[in-house]
């Protein structure tokens, strides 16, 4: 196990490209979840709002408690597991502490953004919709970036 907590990871190819093929299905999978919700959901705030509220002039009925609760413990699972890998990979890079500290902390900001909105919805209706797809999409963006940043330093040698 020493290897894992080497200072270089170049100095094990084994584990350099593990990580290179890990940072590429995470950036995947953020893509693939992006994707996945904006078939579900839609991709802007009004087609969330008429999904989740329901919209009686276009006969959308408005999603139940049961169905909301469920997709969102499933998405938040998989959204804190990226979450958590590509953390892991931010804090070996050789980037400065106070912009990794400030990614983490908007990455949990905006993560957080997006349940409690949804739960939101319920008492305050479409204005906390709107902050989940705020939050959904910036967190997103942000773990893209942030991935794509790391991949970025794998391929220069620079991890």
């Amino acid at each position: 196990m020493k290897f894992i907590v080497s200072k270089k990871l170049i100095d094990n190819r084994a584990l350099y490209v593990s990580v290179l093929w890990m940072v590429i299905f995470l950036i995947l999978a953020l893509m693939l979840n992006f994707v996945a919700k904006s078939i579900d959901s839609g991709i802007t705030p009004e087609l969330w709002i008429n999904h989740i509220l329901g919209n009686e002039a276009e006969f959308i009925e408005p999603l139940t408690m049961k169905d909301l609760l469920l997709t969102l413990h499933t998405e938040l699972f998989e959204l804190i597991l990226l979450f958590i890998l590509i953390s892991a990979l931010l804090m070996r890079t050789s980037r400065s502490k106070k912009l990794k500290m400030a990614l983490l902390l908007s990455g949990v900001m905006t993560l957080l953004l997006y349940p409690v909105g949804l739960l939101a919805s319920l008492t305050c209706g479409s204005f906390a919709i709107i902050l989940a797809w705020g939050g959904f999409v910036l967190f997103h963006l942000l773990m893209i970036g942030s991935a794509l940043d790391i991949l970025i330093l794998l391929l220069r040698k620079r991890f």
